[in-house]
C-alpha cells in the first residue's frame, strides 16, 4: 500500500482523535491539519505533537494541495457539505465524520458530487466497526437469528455538561444544524439498524425538552419504525437524564435474539435463557483507527467504503423523517432516493 496524504480539517474532540490515529498509521502521512482562525494556535500545538507537515486555516487551501489525497471533515454539521462538494470537485477522496449532512437536499448535493467525481467518499459511522455491532451484523446475514420481528436501538448520552464547553456552541445553533440530539445522536442507532436489520421507510415520533431547557431542541425522543422487510422497531434518544452514556441495541428474530451482548439462540436443548457473547463493549468506542484502515483500503482497491455517500445519505433521511414526524404530527415517509 503507497503511503496516502491525509488532511484532517477540524481540530475538536472527534479531529483530534482522527489525528491521532492518522498519524500513528504506516501508510498515512498527516499532511495537513486544517482549522479556522480561532483554532489555529490549537493546530500548531497538535502539529508539534503529531508532526503534521503543516497547518493551514485556508480550507481551499488545503484542497489545492498536490500532497493531499484524503481530507477528513471533522467540521460542525453545517459545514460538511460545502466542503465535501469543493473537495471532491478539487479531486480529493472525503472522509466525512457523522452525520453525512444536516438536510435531505445538502445530502443530495454530495452524493451527485461522489458520483461526478469518481472518488471515494466514507461516512464515520464509527458504530458499524465496534466489535459488539460487528458480531451481531453477523449473526443476522448468515441466518442465525431469523427474520426480524422488532428491533430497538438505544442512545443515551447527557449533552448538559458539554454545552458550555468552548468549540460546543455550534451545537446550540439548531436553525443551521438541526435537531443535535436527532441529527448527531439518533443516527448512531438509526445507522446500526439500517445496517443489520435493512432500510427504515417509515417513523412516527414525538420530542420532549425536560432536562435542558435551555437547549433548542428535543432533548429526549422516542420514535416508532417501520422496515421496509415488515419489521417494527423502536429509537430512543436522552440527552438529558442523568443517566450514564449507554448505546442499547435489540434484535428480536424468528430463530433467536439478541440485547446487546446477550445471546438466544432457539432450538438448543435446556437453554431456556440468555448466553452473554464473549464480545468486548466499550463505552463511546469511536473506532478512529478501524475506520482509516477500512478507508483506506478502500481508496488503494477501489472497492466501495462500508457507509458510502448514498448509504450516509439514507441514514440522515431517517434523522429528518423523524424531526419532521414529531413537528408535524403525524407518521412521516423516509425519502430512500438521492
Amino acid at each position: 500500500m503507497r503511503e496516502i496524504g491525509v488532511a484532517v480539517v477540524g481540530t475538536g474532540y472527534i479531529g483530534r482523535e482522527h489525528i491521532k490515529v492518522v498519524a500513528a498509521h504506516s501508510q498515512a502521512r498527516l499532511a495537513v491539519i486544517c482549522a479556522t482562525p480561532r483554532s489555529e494556535e490549537s493546530a500548531v500545538e497538535l502539529q508539534e505533537v503529531y508532526g503534521a507537515g503543516r497547518v493551514s486555516a485556508d480550507f481551499m487551501d488545503v484542497v489545492a494541495d498536490e500532497a493531499v489525497d484524503v481530507v477528513y471533515l471533522c467540521t460542525p454539521n453545517s459545514k460538511h457539505v460545502q466542503q465535501a462538494v469543493q473537495a471532491l470537485e478539487g479531486g480529493k477522496h472525503v472522509f466525512v465524520e457523522k452525520p453525512l449532512a444536516v438536510t435531505l437536499a445538502d445530502c443530495a448535493r454530495i452524493v451527485a458530487a461522489a458520483r461526478v467525481s469518481g472518488r471515494q467518499v466514507m461516512v464515520g459511522h464509527g458504530a458499524r466497526f465496534s466489535k459488539i455491532f460487528v458480531a451481531l451484523h453477523k449473526l443476522v446475514q448468515d441466518g442465525t437469528l431469523g427474520e426480524a420481528c422488532f428491533v430497538e436501538g438505544d442512545y443515551v448520552h447527557d449533552l448538559g455538561p458539554f454545552l458550555d464547553l468552548p468549540g460546543h456552541d455550534w451545537w446550540l445553533d439548531a436553525e443551521q444544524e438541526g435537531q443535535l440530539p436527532i441529527i448527531g445522536g439518533a443516527c448512531h442507532p438509526l445507522d446500526l439498524m439500517r445496517w443489520i436489520a435493512g432500510e427504515i421507510v417509515e417513523v412516527s415520533a414525538f420530542g420532549a425538552n425536560r432536562n435542558l431547557p435551555a437547549a433548542p431542541w428535543y432533548d429526549t425522543v422516542i420514535a416508532s419504525l417501520k422496515f421496509a422487510s415488515g419489521a417494527l422497531g423502536k429509537c430512543l434518544v436522552s440527552c438529558g437524564a442523568k443517566i450514564p452514556y449507554a448505546m442499547n441495541f435489540g434484535y428480536y428474530g424468528t430463530k433467536g435474539s439478541v440485547l446487546n451482548d446477550r445471546l438466544f439462540i432457539d432450538g438448543i436443548p435446556h437453554a431456556d435463557g440468555f448466553m452473554q457473547l464473549p464480545v468486548e463493549i466499550r463505552t463511546e468506542d469511536h473506532t478512529c483507527a478501524e475506520q482509516l484502515e477500512h478507508f483506506l483500503a478502500c481508496i488503494q482497491t477501489g472497492d466501495k467504503p462500508l457507509i458510502d455517500a448514498l448509504d450516509g445519505a439514507r441514514s440522515v433521511a431517517v434523522c429528518c423523517a423523524v424531526a419532521e414526524s414529531i413537528e408535524a404530527g403525524r407518521p412521516v415517509a423516509v425519502q430512500l432516493d438521492f
